[in-house]
């Protein structure tokens, strides 16, 4: 019996998904509908194959890991049927994408459970012999012709007619070598026990008569028939409709490839013609094949049609073509009976992947139909119009029913300019043009003529008019080609780029109809100030952490994600004091580029790589780069004509520059460049130790400022916060470049890893990334509005621009730009604290909603830091570190800017915190007295402050105590230098004797307290519970309810006395109670410390008393009758009084014994 697999479900699937991924390329109705259906036959397959294995799991025969893997191949198997079945019910249209995403795992999943760990079955090899030589081979996988009565269990390709492509043997077979195919083979394959050997034929098509050999002996029934005669014979004619190739492998040194097409078919083949120079040739020709004979029955061919094999050429003047790819495809089949007619004919073009070896190479648009000739022969079929372009010779066109319906479109083509380009043949190159080609037809730039002094075109924009086809789906790719112009009217090729789909070139009319949007309110000043008014008390202390605390860093930490427990901290305090960091909180901290967020800042202006070489083999898209010569800058605008005249009769519509209105000119321009640079993290390591010693570099253009002498010492999150200005010229100096450095002691410094932003695209965006919008128009402090130009003259100048109504203000803070109504305050504070009317505030209201405005409206870069990777191009690809950082830019005919913000580093300030150690209680007692087995314990403690282990202090010991009571009125001082904002405590120190430098760390501030080496706790010293006014009162719950309790910050507070715990952890580690202390925490800054010093332990200055201790806690020797007295007296109180009581009691009872006889007899006697 066979080991059931699931490669069953997973070719079913793999031609499901193809199948979705077809229709969401072609753009066709309901792709989520064939999705579920490939989900529903994935969940029944699962389904299936598990009630298989239950069948086979216990069967005779089975090795252990035949049994174990069986029963992991079940357990996945029946999840991913209950995923699929999950996955089913919420595919919708919206969700097509990412569901299918996930069912591409579910196919790897089933692939890999599909290969066989430990073939128990050898595999058959096919020799091809010419002369008794091995000239090719194909290996066919046993598990794929393997027989089974199950058809779940059956092979593949078991007992079916299979194309079989013959490899070169040996290494020759590796490498794009081998890729070429030696040889195509039909075969029928059946690989199964003896005792099914009968149905080895069934899998045949019909219509064939055996010639068996004369019988070899007695016991052999069924032998397999020497040949095969089919009397059964169909005639087809194909027809091979090859239009176009797009995205090429590039075959030659020069970016392009001369590619045609050659078409297997049965055992005929075609060749299409050589086009050359091209990467996106259009072919547009039909093949014929005539009188292919295919046997079996003509049910059968028309379910299952033998496989067409197109493969691509590269054409070399001297040796053989070079194989470009490769690809597959099945025909259309119309049996002669059938009608020649829609739906399924005349067949529509189809985009087939075109793969050199594992990575693709293309794509190929064409169309295939297979005929049957019937009894008329050919004069039944379609007929084929004839050669109708004399110049091509014999070459038949796709006809018309299958060829595009064309209409004529408008190309419009701004030239802007040419960037980077490499030497070409060891020449610079210097008076370059770009051509530009589409479908045939095309149009040239003017020529550069000096391409160091001025790399811009001096005429921007041109056109041409193409037939194209309506489909936006088949539009052929455009070809840029830049050429260099050298001596004696030479045109050498710099490079080439194929944009391969024009769709996002297509220009839609803008919609004119725009509603009255309704106004947005926006909180008063007024209400804003209740609002601060209802909170009462401590107003003072809260201006005063105000002005300490709030700069361009708090700005910064309000915004990030990663420091919001310093917002949570401050929000316990007060409204007041939270509120101004979120107010001023800075617009935007991105985690990536800016780039990625506003589309490579390709509004109008785009960027095309120029690609010259030969392609590499790789996957990678590494290798792609290496084949950059340079960018081309410009645009692209396709329209169909003829055009609205309402366009070109608009107000200021200049013809000559097409639907490229209103863009700047691009002369040379001046432009003072200003490079923020906040911190790098993740770097990577550049030393030995593990760490970095990283600073700053920043290069445009011929200009280099390095900020070697500011490295940061052994760090890989390095806070740089420097700001650099440059001055630069648009366009020959637009690439900026930010690296970090590794500094060493000795030798070169080692780059650690650069990244590079397109200044020119960010500076004419219309997003206007130049300098980041606000959120608040301040003229003082750390929030200072840093653009030159004011809001107001910025919003003016977009609204004449974008020829829109506006700004009109009118009274009660209110603007009106296109019908939109915006309000916001309209006073200002300055310096001195007085109000000013400003229409400022109302003007950057619009500049933020900016994208609200209909028509012209986009989203403007906010006030932001960007986070760009940081690359080494020498570890392409990988990731060497992050850098925060952003950057304005100021035109230099413009008003110069103010001074750069300053985004220096956190000075930390110095502090000291003053801890007195007052007393000590129920503390555990561990020591055992030598004399009387007493508990007792020497009771001392030690205090630090986290990070500075070394700098511990002990208090003076209080000797014998006997109760965990302990008496120290003693003063531990802790100096540190202290970041407010960040909460952090700075240490600078040497990680080791050999270091250069000292080392920065940022640590939590904690305060650790120790009782006799062993049990301690420990206080962050931002957020502690408040200490129990008694012993009494101090439980462990202070610890264990920490989270619930009230905290304090010794940061506000500054001084707090109280008990805490000791806490130990038992076996069980759970925590148990050691002693309690008594401590006062005093801060105060070192300016107060050194108007009024203290001394250490009990010293002076401002001495504290010396404790008062029991006598016990003096040592025996000393006084040995004391402590003995002390002793017994302490241990054995309660037995002296009973014994003294039991005495007492005694003697009166003797008294009263002795002296009754006495009394008794004289009572009697009456004396």
């Amino acid at each position: 019996d066979i080991f059931p697999t699931p490669v069953f479900s997973a070719s079913r699937q793999e031609e499901g998904l193809n199948d979705v991924q077809e229709i969401i390329k072609t753009e066709k109705a309901f792709p989520e509908r064939r999705l579920r259906g490939v989900l529903e036959e994935l969940s029944i397959g699962c389904s299936r194959f598990v009630m298989l294995a239950n069948k086979d799991v216990n069967q005779a025969g089975r090795t252990k890991l035949d049994r174990e893997r069986l029963k992991s191949c079940m357990r996945e198997m029946d999840s991913m049927g209950q995923q699929s079945k999950q996955i089913r019910t919420q595919v919708k249209k919206n969700t097509v994408r990412d569901k299918l995403k996930l069912v591409q795992n579910f196919l790897q999943k089933l692939r890999f459970l599909a290969d066989e760990p430990q073939h128990s079955i050898p595999d058959v090899f096919i020799w091809m012999m010419s002369n008794n030589k091995r000239v090719a081979y194909a290996r066919i996988p046993s598990k794929d012709i393997l027989y089974s009565i199950v058809d779940e269990e059956t092979g593949k390709d078991c007992g079916k007619v299979k194309a079989v492509f013959l490899k070169l043997p040996g290494k020759k077979g590796f490498g794009p070598a081998g890729w070429t195919v030696q040889a195509k083979l039909e075969l029928y394959l059946w690989l199964g026990l003896n005792k099914q050997r009968k149905d080895f034929l069934n899998g045949l098509p019909c219509g064939f008569e055996e010639i068996k050999a004369a019988k070899m002996g007695p016991g052999l029934q069924s032998v397999p028939p020497v040949s095969l005669v089919y009397n059964m014979k169909q005639v087809f004619q194909l027809r091979a409709h090859m239009y176009q190739a797009r995205s090429l492998f590039a075959a030659d040194s020069s970016g392009l490839s001369d590619p045609f097409a050659r078409v297997f078919f049965s055992t005929h083949s075609q060749v299409t013609e050589v086009l050359s120079e091209t990467l996106c040739p259009t072919w547009d020709q039909l093949l014929v094949f005539d009188d292919v004979e295919l046997f079996g029955e003509a049910s059968e061919l028309r379910d299952d049609p033998p496989i067409i094999v197109v493969e691509i050429y590269d054409q070399d003047t001297v040796g053989k073509a070079e194989f470009i790819g490769r690809t597959f495809a099945k025909p259309t089949i119309k049996m002669c009976d059938e009608y020649y007619g829609p739906p399924r004919f005349p067949p529509q073009l189809e985009y087939y992947q075109v793969y050199r070896g594992n990575s693709t190479a293309g794509e190929l648009l064409a169309a295939f139909e297979l005929l049957q000739i019937g009894q008329g022969g050919r004069a039944d079929l379609p007929p084929l119009e004839g050669p109708t372009d004399s110049e091509r010779g014999p070459i038949l066109p796709v006809p018309l029913g299958i060829r595009p319906v064309l209409s004529r479109y408008r190309i419009e083509v701004l030239f802007w300019g040419l960037r980077d380009l490499k030497r070409i043949n060891l020449a610079q190159v210097d008076r370059p043009r770009v051509d530009i080609e589409c479908a045939g037809r095309g149009v040239q730039s003017v020529l550069i003529q000096n391409y160091k002094k001025n790399p811009n075109f001096s005429t921007l924009v041109k056109w041409f008019e193409v037939d194209l086809p309506e489909n936006e789906l088949l539009h052929p790719p455009l070809n840029i080609r830049v050429v260099d112009c050298r001596a004696f009217g030479r045109y050498i090729l710099v490079g080439s780029h194929a944009v391969s789909s024009l769709r996002r070139f297509i220009y839609t009319t803008p919609d004119k109809t725009s509603n009255n949007w309704a106004t947005t309110e926006e909180e008063s000043d007024k209400e804003k100030r209740k609002k601060k008014k209802k909170k009462k008390g401590g107003v003072e202390e809260e201006e005063e952490t105000d002005e300490r605390v709030l700069d361009w860093w708090s700005k910064y930490f309000a915004s990030i994600e990663t420091l919001k427990e310093v917002c949570v901290f401050y929000s316990m305090y007060s409204y007041t004091f939270i509120h101004p960091l979120f107010r001023f909180a800075l617009r935007l901290v991105y985690n990536k580029e800016l780039e990625s967020e506003y589309g490579n800042f390709e509004d109008w202006l785009h960027t095309f790589n120029l690609y010259r070489g030969k392609a590499g083999d790789d996957d990678e898209q590494a290798l792609d780069d290496d084949r950059i010569v340079g960018r081309f800058k410009g645009s692209l605008c396709m329209y169909k004509l003829p055009l609205s005249e309402e366009i070109t009769r608009e107000a200021g519509f200049d013809p000559n520059m097409g639907m490229f209105q209103n863009i700047p000119h691009n002369d040379p321009i001046n432009v003072l460049v200003r490079v923020y640079v906040v911190r790098a993290t993740d770097l990577h390591p550049a030393d030995i130790n593990g760490k970095a010693d990283p600073y700053v570099v920043i290069k445009l253009g011929k200009s280099e400022v390095k900020d070697k002498e500011n490295y940061i010492s052994k760090q890989l999150n390095p806070v740089f916060g420097k700001s650099f200005d440059i001055e630069a010229t648009f366009p020959m100096e637009s690439m900026l470049t930010v690296s970090v450095y590794d500094w060493d002691l000795v030798g070169t410094d080692d780059l650690i890893g650069e990244t590079k932003i397109d200044l020119e695209n960010r500076f004419y965006s219309k997003y206007r990334a130049t300098c980041g919008i606000s959120s608040n128009y301040s003229v003082h402090g750390y929030n200072v509005w840093r653009d030159p130009m004011k809001p107001s003259q910025i919003l003016m100048k977009l609204c004449k621009e974008g020829k829109i109504d506006g700004p009109h203000y009118g009274p009660g803070g209110k603007v009106k730009v296109a019908n939109r109504i915006f309000l916001g305050p309209t006073e200002i504070e300055d310096e001195n604290g007085l109000k000013k009317q400003t229409e400022e505030h109302l003007a950057l209201k619009v500049l933020n909603h900016w994208e609200e405005i209909p028509r012209v409206g986009c989203k403007l870069v906010p006030e932001h830091v960007e986070t760009r990777p940081l690359l080494n191009p020498d570890k392409p690809g990988i990731e060497q570190g992050r850098i925060e950082m952003w950057v304005d830019m100021f035109p230099m005919d413009m008003p110069a800017p103010g001074p750069a913000i300053d985004v220096s580093p956190r000075k930390p300030k110095r502090y000291e915190l003053r801890v007195i150690i007052w007393n000590t209680d129920e503390v555990i007692l561990e020591d055992d007295d030598y004399f009387t087995g007493e508990k007792s314990s020497d009771i001392f403690v030690r205090g630090w402050l986290k990070g500075q282990q070394e700098d511990k202090q002990d208090t003076d010991v209080h000797y014998h105590s006997l109760t965990g009571e302990g008496n120290f009125n003693w003063r531990f001082v802790f100096p540190f230098d202290y970041l407010m904002a960040e909460e952090k405590i700075v240490i600078s120190k040497k990680e080791s004797m050999f270091s250069w430098d000292e080392t920065e760390y940022k640590i939590p501030p904690r305060l650790t307290l120790q009782v006799w080496d062993a049990d301690h706790f420990s206080l962050d010293l931002n957020r502690f519970p408040r200490g129990a006014k008694t012993a009494k009162q101090c439980s462990l719950d202070m610890i264990r309810n920490e989270q619930e309790l009230p905290t304090i910050s010794i940061f506000k507070q500054k001084r707090v006395k109280g008990w805490w715990p000791f806490v130990a952890r038992d076996e069980n580690d759970e925590m148990e109670l050691t002693g309690k202390v008594e401590a006062e925490l005093h801060l105060v800054t070192a300016e107060e410390a050194e108007k009024s010093p203290v001394g250490l332990g009990r010293n002076e200055p401002d001495p504290l008393e010396k404790p008062n201790r029991p006598d016990t806690s003096l040592m025996w020797f000393l006084g040995p009758l004391k402590s003995l007295r002390y002793f017994i007296w302490h241990n054995y109180r309660w037995l002296i009084l009973k014994v003294l009581g039991l005495i007492l009691l005694l003697l009166m009872l003797g008294l009263f014994l002795y002296s009754i006889p006495g009394y008794l007899v004289k009572k009697i006697l009456g004396a």
